[in-house]
């Protein structure tokens, strides 16, 4: 059960530009981790700006979810399970460090959330 709990969370951030690499980072527990390197964004996050935020339908989520709400609650709940699911907010963030990096990302709003109380810390 936990495999499919980590197959739906969204702990990636799509770093698109600035002083970091480019691509697809994961976040977990206040540290970013590329290709490459990691950064501990607890105190080290001195700037947060939105840039934009959309609301994005992930289709493997969707389908995960009707076929969730299928096997739980038949037809019925596939058709709520795939209204229901997959919907996320994604924010694009311009963020700087107190090393003076900077860089623009892509995140799931929970984690924007969670950058943007670091910078407070």
């Amino acid at each position: 059960m936990q495999n499919i709990g980590k197959y739906f969370e969204n702990n990636k951030v799509k770093i698109l530009g600035g002083d970091l690499t480019e691509g697809e980072w994961e976040y977990s527990r206040g540290t970013l981790w590329g290709p490459f390197e990691h950064i501990e964004l607890r105190g080290a996050v001195k700037r947060v700006q939105p840039q934009t935020e959309e609301s994005v339908k992930k289709l493997a989520e969707t389908l995960g979810w009707g076929l969730a709400g299928m096997v739980v609650m038949g037809p019925l709940g596939a058709v709520a399970g795939a209204f229901l699911g997959g919907n996320r907010k994604q924010v694009c963030a311009l963020i700087e460090l107190h090393d003076d990096r900077k860089f623009l990302a892509t995140m799931d709003s929970k984690i924007y959330q969670e950058i943007l109380a670091a910078s407070l810390s």
